[in-house]
């Protein structure tokens, strides 16, 4: 028994190893396939991540609102029965740096039917070009008893002093 190796049989084996090989690997159109998918999931992801920093952006942006509304309103409470108006300014020279894109407005109104209530809204302007606005609204009544029908009271900011007394 010889053995007789031809060239034919080693190209045979060697084409045989050579297929099997290729037939394991990915080609090249499936690479590309493969990448596109992520490109697209990872282009997915990103505009999820940047809603959701848009989402926590706003959330503090109003959380802020409400804390400087409330710091206002406050200061609104101490005063117990503010002077009718209207009065508006920023934050930034109160905190240094911190609140520059935050701009307030205070409204005191007279109720025409309860002279001894007033309606304090404060307005909270934010955002970019202060597009945004958080109000606050408290009713407040008048410390101080009312007085009798028809008689000024000096100490009571609810009536007027310049009634002219019929009796007069």
């Amino acid at each position: 028994m010889s053995l007789r190796i031809t060239a034919t049989a080693i190209n045979g084996v060697a084409s045989h190893a050579s297929r099997a090989q290729w037939s394991r690997a990915f080609t090249l159109l499936e690479v590309m396939i493969a990448v596109a998918f992520i490109g697209i999931a990872m282009l997915a992801l990103m505009s999820l991540h940047r809603s959701n920093l848009d989402s926590v952006i706003r959330a503090q942006d109003l959380t802020r609102a409400a804390m400087l509304a409330q710091r206002l309103m406050s200061t609104a409470e101490v005063e117990r029965f503010p002077v009718p108006g209207q009065t508006r300014g920023e934050f930034a020279h109160e905190y240094r740096g911190e609140f520059a894109n935050f701009r307030w407005e205070r409204e005191v109104d007279v109720m025409s039917d309860f002279p001894d209530i007033r309606r304090v809204r404060v307005t909270i302007f934010y955002g970019h070009g202060f597009s945004r606005r958080f109000n606050l609204f408290e009713y407040m009544h008048n410390p101080n008893q009312p007085p009798l029908p028809n008689q000024p009271d000096a100490n009571n900011p609810a009536v007027s002093g310049d009634q002219a007394d019929p009796n007069e």
